[in-house]
């Protein structure tokens, strides 16, 4: 069973973005200290930028630094700039980073297929933007860990 953690903040860059969340899931004892070194490794080679429509990015590591499943999301306080993963010489504007940390490869794909279906809806992203901490962490766990209705 995976968590969420939702934290908020101020980051100069997607590298300072990226060490933010992987300390939070750190020091929930859900990854190896050098999980977010490896998440930065990864966006380097693979940039995990949506769109302009879809200001978030979904860095993460391989399973081999995960101790347990948890996504750490970053609501942050002005947009940080990471690479597009459909076009690398396009920056993204930034307002969440979602890190996931999951070590199962079946549920990474119902994770990250959950998490992109949500954010087509432009309505989930304005939610998110009107949500406390609290509610943010409720409305990701409704959307990205329990099962949704047209899943088998």
């Amino acid at each position: 069973m995976s968590e969420i953690y939702v934290v908020e903040g101020s980051a100069e860059n997607w590298n300072e973005a990226l060490r933010m969340t992987g300390l939070e899931l750190y020091e929930h004892d859900c990854v190896t200290a050098d999980f977010w070194e490896k998440c930065v490794d990864r966006e380097k080679e693979f940039p995990t930028g949506l769109t302009d429509f879809c200001p978030v990015a979904i860095p993460h590591a391989s399973k081999e630094y995960v101790k347990r499943q948890a996504i750490c999301a970053l609501k942050l306080d002005h947009p940080v700039k990471f690479r597009s993963m459909a076009d690398w010489d396009q920056d993204i504007d930034v307002r969440y980073v979602l890190n996931l940390a999951l070590l199962d490869d079946s549920e990474h794909i119902k994770i990250v297929t959950r998490v992109i279906r949500s954010l087509k809806d432009p309505s989930f992203l304005e939610k998110m933007d009107d949500c406390s901490l609290e509610e943010l962490k409720v409305l990701l766990d409704d959307h990205f860990l329990k099962p949704q209705e047209d899943e088998e």
